[in-house]
């Protein structure tokens, strides 16, 4: 399997040959990320007035549609606070806005996490560190998220809220990395003890029926 902290895992075949798996940062199809970092955006849609940092001076690659085929996108270390242009936003960059793989809003002013991060089936990477995420409950909504592999909300106010990782790690049991930490057998095994004792995933009992 490929680690999904970037570093690809070399694995055997049947064969007994080392054959490498790529991570899930990986950028396979060559196409390097969308970054719209350090622009002081407001919006996600003040992206589209702005030209997209490539590496190394290139310019970014587009399709005959005059959009991007990345499915790698940055907008971190801006001043956004709300996402609800999102959708708009990555249809007029993204030739393809649902194969949206990593979203980097790190470092904005986010206090809320938006459902609209829930309409990208193939989100698999989110990097909300250096919010102002205050409300544990906000994770709930990202049970949604069903590829969602790595995440990151350290640098919130809920990452100094006692049994923070245990809650995410019980809200989104698919994770297998958190603030850039490895959720290891044992991590999941104490989240699901924590969360037992809690009651936080209790499901409430249903009301009898009066005669």
């Amino acid at each position: 399997m490929a680690d999904v902290d970037g570093v690809s895992r070399a694995i055997m075949t049947s064969k007994g040959k080392r054959k490498t798996a790529p991570a899930i940062d990986s950028a396979n199809d060559l196409v390097p990320p969308l970054d719209y970092s350090f622009f002081s955006l407001t919006t996600s849609a003040d992206a589209l007035d702005e030209e997209s940092r490539s590496p190394r001076g290139q310019k970014p690659k587009k399709t005959e549609t005059g959009k991007s085929p990345a499915k790698c996108v940055r907008i971190n270390n801006n001043n956004i606070a709300e996402l609800d242009d999102l959708d708009l936003t990555l249809g007029k960059m993204l030739e393809r806005p649902e194969d949206v793989s990593w979203l980097d809003l790190s470092f904005n002013e986010i206090v809320k996490i938006d459902p609209v991060l829930t309409h990208y089936d193939n989100l698999q990477i989110l990097y909300l560190h250096g919010n102002g995420i205050a409300d544990l409950r906000e994770v709930d909504k990202l049970a949604a998220c069903k590829g969602l592999k790595k995440l990151t909300l350290h640098g919130n106010p809920i990452d100094a809220i006692k049994g923070y990782r245990h809650y995410v790690l019980s809200k989104l049991p698919d994770l297998r990395v958190l603030d850039f930490s490895n959720v290891t057998k044992a991590d999941r095994a104490t989240a699901n003890c924590w969360s037992n004792m809690n009651g936080i995933n209790k499901k409430p009992k249903k009301k009898k029926e009066e005669d």
